[in-house]
């Protein structure tokens, strides 16, 4: 790991890390950690980055955060199905008892902001809902009259907590229109590698509804796809109406949790209500696997937001910050 010159402190540094194995190692520890963090997601995305850590002076890594770069900028966050790219705090820190880890967790967020912000012209980042503490960004400048402050945005995702997780128990839990859909609907679910049936429906999906997908998004999400499909973290599930696939989804996954990145339908069979089971089968299956969570990566828009509550998802906050100058 090479050093980065950063703000006088008698505790921290600022460090690069190029050890892949050291920062997947941080980002499974983590209790902020998740797959969108991980080296073969990042490198997935095309996308230039560097994984900074600040190290205490023994050299013990205390935290991280992965930076798409645009230039000497930080890339906007969040990038592009990238939900949450932020700062994670290392398992020692996490550790700690509560006293000591709000404390420890503080100082190390108020050094790594002020040390990236030397590195940066800007400053862009989308926590994950397990980083709490925001107020050193929140107090930024607060003692300069005029000078720039980060802009916060709260957004939000929706959880399932998978512990114990009984689908005849859940069905009777989500919105009554789900639960018919499920019981009425002949589809099977089938675990699919199929990419091309999946992007070709993904395009019409989207077209049905009058939005225009760019060839170089459509690469991404293709490269998103196959490079976890690969590493076997990604997985493509399918629902079949007797020879014909009506629906498809798309989960990442990391240790504890399992996300839906990307759904597509058939616009021709949307009478079919295929994509209700082939979520629940998918969360059943993913309980029965282990996982602790099944994260479905956002519901900040209204409709797309509200079908995904539909599923008796608990309401997740989490937090975006920028600063666009600093001084």
């Amino acid at each position: 790991m090479d050093v980065i010159n950063t703000p006088p402190s008698p505790a921290y540094l600022l460090k690069t890390c190029s050890d892949t194995k050291a920062w997947d190692d941080l980002i499974d520890s983590s209790a902020q950690g998740h797959v969108f963090s991980k080296s073969a997601y990042l490198k997935s995305l095309g996308k230039p980055y560097t994984c900074h850590v600040v190290t205490n002076i023994q050299g013990d890594i205390l935290a991280g955060a992965a930076i798409l770069q645009d230039g000497s900028q930080m890339a906007k966050a969040p990038f592009a199905f990238t939900p949450h790219q932020g700062m994670v705090f290392s398992k020692a820190v996490n550790q700690l008892s509560d006293q000591k880890r709000l404390t420890a967790e503080f100082r190390i967020t108020e050094f790594f902001m002020k040390a990236l912000l030397d590195v940066y012209a800007n400053f862009s980042m989308a926590f994950s809902p397990y980083f709490k503490d925001l107020r050193p960004f929140l107090w930024h400048n607060h003692d300069k009259d005029g000078g720039p402050k980060f802009d916060v945005k709260l957004r939000y995702t929706g959880h399932i907590q998978l512990q114990n997780f009984d689908l005849s128990t859940f069905l009777g839990q989500v919105r009554v229109v789900r639960r018919q859909e499920y019981k009425k609907t002949p589809a099977k679910i089938k675990p699919s590698d199929d990419l091309a049936t999946f992007m070709h429906l993904y395009q019409q999906t989207f077209e049905r509804q009058g939005i225009n997908v760019t060839p170089s998004t459509l690469s991404l999400v293709e490269a998103i796809c196959d490079q976890a499909m690969s590493g076997g973290y990604g997985f493509l599930s399918a629902a079949w109406m007797d020879e014909r696939v009506a629906s498809m989804a798309f989960f990442v996954t990391d240790r504890h949790c399992a996300y839906y990145l990307f759904g597509a339908n058939d616009p021709l069979m949307r009478d079919a209500h295929a994509s209700s089971k082939l979520l629940l089968d998918n969360i059943s299956e993913f309980a029965h696997q282990g996982f602790q969570r099944f994260d479905f990566v956002g519901v900040n828009s209204p409709f797309r937001g509200d079908f995904k509550l539909s599923f008796n998802a608990e309401l997740i906050p989490y937090q975006e910050v920028n600063l666009l100058a600093h001084a």
